[in-house]
């Protein structure tokens, strides 16, 4: 790569050039801010993963305990950061929101894996089946148009329905199931797959499959970090630039310090 020149004159009048340094382009300028403004993005996705594994293959105890916090609260703090790294907020929210459902479907994915691995599967006679009802709360936030504007929130609720299952097994376990759904009446039996080592609630077996897991929340995943490159090239380009947000005026400041 060419080097940067600076022209010095000599006592006998000749000029001889100093080279100062690599050139850096334009090109190669944005291209690296551009892989950077795609880090918190790419991050968050593998904090998923690993506090999905955590949370199913991480070791009992107090130190497990201290471990699922951890991961957690560096997967939500990964995506919060991503979230107000964009400059847009249609674009924080086609980021943010990808990266939910990426942690939610991660720990799905593994859940299935360890299932498939140490799982077994008993045939239940259903004792009893009760249908029960709980309450959810959601906060939903907009955000604001300018950059003045701190946007609306507002909190929704809703009823949902789940059953309850009082299970007879051979081997005297699980006696108990949770789903969101009906899936058998008393007096039937049902194929119950659990988890020896207690750690996964049991489920009806089925064709739960760990690929098309992994598959949906590395999907999601993708799409939240192509959004983060979608705003990080609008940023370059200078296409309806717009003020920094928060996190990345403090890093510019940071930067700036001798």
């Amino acid at each position: 790569m060419a080097g940067r020149g600076v022209y010095l004159t000599g006592m006998a009048g000749t000029d001889r050039r100093v080279t100062t340094g690599p050139r850096r382009t334009l090109r190669s300028v944005g291209l690296r801010n551009i892989l950077w403004r795609s880090a918190p993005a790419v991050l968050a996705v593998a904090a998923a993963f690993g506090w999905a594994y955590v949370n199913v293959y991480g070791p009992s105890g107090w130190v497990g305990v201290v471990l699922w916090i951890l991961s957690l609260v560096v997967a939500l703090a990964l995506t919060a950061l991503a979230f107000f790294w964009c400059s847009r907020a249609l674009l924080s929210l086609a980021v943010a929101a990808p990266l939910v459902l990426c942690l939610n479907l991660a720990n799905e994915a593994v859940t299935r894996q360890a299932l498939a691995e140490r799982g077994r599967v008993s045939e239940c006679l259903v004792r009893q089946e009760t249908p029960q009802q709980r309450t959810v709360t959601e906060t939903h936030h907009r955000p604001g148009t300018s950059p003045g504007d701190p946007g609306s929130t507002w909190t929704s609720t809703r009823t949902e329905t789940f059953y309850e299952y009082r299970l007879a097994c051979p081997q005297a376990r699980p006696d108990a199931m949770t789903t969101d759904t009906s899936v058998a009446k008393a007096g039937a039996v049902i194929a119950v797959r659990w988890d020896p080592a207690g750690r996964i609630t049991p489920r009806p077996a089925g064709n739960d499959t760990p690929a098309t897991g992994f598959m949906n929340a590395a999907l999601m995943g993708g799409v939240a970090v192509l959004f983060s490159l979608v705003d990080a090239v609008l940023d370059a380009t200078g296409f309806g630039r717009r003020a920094r947000p928060p996190g990345r005026r403090l890093w510019g400041r940071l930067r700036r310090r001798p």
